[in-house]
Order: structure tokens, then sequence, then C-alpha cells
């Protein structure tokens, strides 16, 4: 009896110390998914990578109005050669914008699928390069627009990105709020978009 009892107590103690580990696993890997463990840059190391790639973020640009479809505006987003973590198309007019094409985690090569390849008209090297500048460029997206939104890296479901103005007359009093937009000079702003969960507003403020 004494020995059923010590073995009910050591099974108890067992099934509950493999609960309590199966518990801290699935913590932490909720943690790693949502950003925990990833970087978070302040707005001066922000500018700091801006500045350091500059030419290669300009030419990064030119490359892909060159590329860019008419009528339409394009977001991509790499997570490697082979993947696209967002790709959203819409039309483009003057007085609406409609979103006709949005997936997300897709094989780079839905590209050449004949229904978007009509719209794009993107060929295989014509993807392969703007993956190359986006690398040169130390960056992962470009989302079409004014300004054009140059994707630097993920936190979590958080973006941070380069903001480059494309016109002399856009008007920037909107972009100066120092939350989720710092506006740095005439061409430049940063932004961080911090997703559905977590801080909407730069983490880090500290500017140099």
């Amino acid at each position: 009896m004494e020995k059923t009892i010590k073995y009910f107590f050591i099974g108890i103690l067992i099934v509950g110390g493999l609960l309590l580990v199966g518990t801290i696993v699935f913590n932490v890997m909720v943690f790693a998914a949502f950003g925990g463990f990833d970087k978070y840059y302040s707005v001066s190391e922000l500018k700091d990578e801006y500045f350091s790639k500059e030419k290669e973020i300009e030419e990064l640009i030119k490359y892909y109005n060159q590329i860019r479809p008419d009528g339409y505006l394009i977001d991509i987003e790499f997570e490697d050669d082979k993947t696209l973590g967002r790709l959203q198309i819409s039309t483009h007019n003057d007085s609406l914008n409609q979103v006709i094409y949005q997936k997300w985690d897709v094989d780079v090569n839905v590209l050449q699928k004949d229904s978007l390849k009509t719209i794009l008209k993107w060929r295989e090297e014509d993807v392969f390069k703007l993956k190359e500048k986006l690398d040169k460029a130390n960056c992962i997206s470009v989302e079409d627009g004014e300004p054009i939104k140059i994707g630097f890296k993920r936190s979590g479901l958080g973006m941070y990105s380069f903001n480059i103005f494309q016109e002399i007359q856009t008007d920037r009093t909107e972009y100066q709020n120092r939350c989720e937009y710092i506006l740095v000079n005439r061409k430049l702003m940063l932004e961080y978009g911090g997703g559905a969960v977590g801080p909407q507003c730069f983490p880090k403020q500290e500017l140099k």
C-alpha cells in the first residue's frame, strides 16, 4: 500500500514536471513567433542603416520604377529567394484604389502565372533582379506609392521601413507625429508599423 502511494505521488510529480516544461516551451515558442527575440531598432540606428545603404536604396527604387506596371500599385515582400511573405496588387487611378490580388506566404513563381504575368509583365529575370537589388540594399520589400516605402526589417509582426519622397509638392505634415512616423528630412521618413499586436510607435525614440 505504501509503495502504491509512493509511486502515485512520483507519477504526479513526473506528469506535473512534464506539463511545466511543456508550458515553458510553448510560451517561448509563442514569444519567439511574435518577435520576442527579434532586434528592435532605435531611430538613430535606423537612420544609420539608411545612410549606409542610401545609394543602393536609390538604385533599388530606380529599378523598381523601370518595371512597375502602369495603372497598378504593387506591395511585394520577399521572405527568401523562393517565397513571398506578402504580395498585394491594387488598381491605381485618381478616384479609387481597389485591391485585386492579396496573398501571404506564396511561392515566388506565382508571379509567372498567366493572370499575374498579364498585369505585371515581369519576367523571371526581372523578379530575380528586384530581389538582388533588395539584398544589396539590405531590405526586404517595396510598397508602391508616394512616398515609396522600402521595407527594411521585420520585428515579429512589426516592420521598419524607409519612406522615400519622390515629389517636392507632397504634403509631409501628416508624417510628423513622431510615433509610427519620424520625418528625417524632405526626402526621408522612417516608419515603424507594429502589426496586429504590440506597440504601434517606435520602441526606441532616442536621436543622435
